[in-house]
């Protein structure tokens, strides 16, 4: 697909995915036309003289990013969005609990939000832990798309359980007291209300990916599945996470030097983010010490759009059903 963007009259750069947005805005005098894959999501803005981002005023697509409203976006002509992802307004079917978490070693305590599938509430099931867990229960909408699966006899049914940061960077990054307070304290918590059987799968985007591959690296006793939606694996403890572009890649650091677990993964990335080769090399570091790697790519960049489509996914990899067969789409 061959894009042709013209900046207003007032853009003084444009920002996005080709550019990761922040570290690499490109000035307007500069553009040039360029070409996307048929089948990718594209989202892009324009910045001003003050800085100030803006919504493209010639494009009328409506506004996708649950996060930056100024995101607007393009799509090849391929392009279509997951077919496993539910409609609006369609609520979870099974039953949702709200879980106190007492103040314990990590500091104040906080709310986690338990979905189980209609009449297992329960059932000793497998357990899926989301970081950043308000976003996939509410926008991500992760109870629905288990829900449509599980009509179709794609996937297992499990519990997922949501927790959400309250200090997002600090607690996801290299944070081993995060990750204690995970297994000590939330894991009982948990399971004291809602039966498990032992099979747990650690989840999360972004940094939220970065900290589940932790999460079950330190404790592959405890959780024996990974899903990581474009985990930032070009992180180090030595960087700037104000400026997440240029760290280290300490995770795969960490598996080149540390041997293997019993841990299959799923890493999903967009082919558009700055990500995609430190997923790359992530994924043949964890084949390469012999354990079981799903990798999957789509073309588009760091954003829930991308997530959201990779929610069937990984939700089939983590459950998979007794003698079902991996479908991408419904039928």
């Amino acid at each position: 697909m061959r894009v042709e963007l013209v900046p207003p009259a007032w853009a003084t750069h444009l920002l996005s995915d080709l550019g990761d947005w922040r570290r690499a805005p490109l000035p307007v005098a500069e553009l040039q036309p360029f070409d996307l894959p048929d089948d990718a999501y594209f989202e892009y803005a324009w910045q001003d003289t003050a800085g100030e981002r803006h919504p493209d005023p010639d494009n009328d697509n409506p506004r996708l990013n649950p996060w930056w409203k100024f995101a607007s976006n393009l799509t090849g002509p391929d392009y279509r969005p997951d077919p496993w992802l539910a409609a609006e307004r369609v609520r979870p079917a099974g039953q949702v609990l709200r879980l106190a978490i007492a103040a314990g070693r990590f500091g104040a305590g906080r709310q986690v939000l338990v979905y189980s599938p209609p009449g297992r509430a329960g059932a000793e099931l497998p357990i899926v832990y989301f970081q950043d867990g308000r976003a996939y229960f509410g926008w991500g909408q992760v109870c629905q798309v288990l829900d449509r699966l599980l009509a179709a006899g794609l996937v297992a049914p499990a519990h997922l359980v949501f927790m959400t940061p309250r200090e997002r960077t600090i607690e996801y990054a290299f944070n081993d007291a995060y990750l204690r307070y995970m297994v000590e304290e939330v894991l009982p918590a948990v399971e004291s209300r809602v039966p498990g059987n032992g099979q747990r799968t650690a989840w999360g985007a972004s940094l939220g990916g970065l900290c589940s591959a932790h999460l079950a690296w330190r404790y592959p006793d405890r959780f024996s599945r990974v899903v990581s939606q474009s985990g930032a694996f070009l992180f180090s403890p030595d960087m700037d996470y104000a400026f997440p572009f240029a760290g280290g890649e300490s995770f795969r650091d960490l598996v080149v030097a540390d041997g293997t677990r019993p841990v299959a993964w799923q890493l999903q990335c967009g082919t558009l983010e700055w990500l995609h080769g430190s997923n790359t090399r992530l994924a043949e570091a964890l084949a390469g010490q012999g354990m079981a790697v799903d990798y999957r790519t789509r073309s588009a960049g760091h954003n829930w759009i991308n997530w959201r489509n990779g929610l069937a996914d990984g939700l089939q990899f983590a459950l998979p059903a007794v003698g079902s067969e991996f479908r991408s789409n419904p039928t």
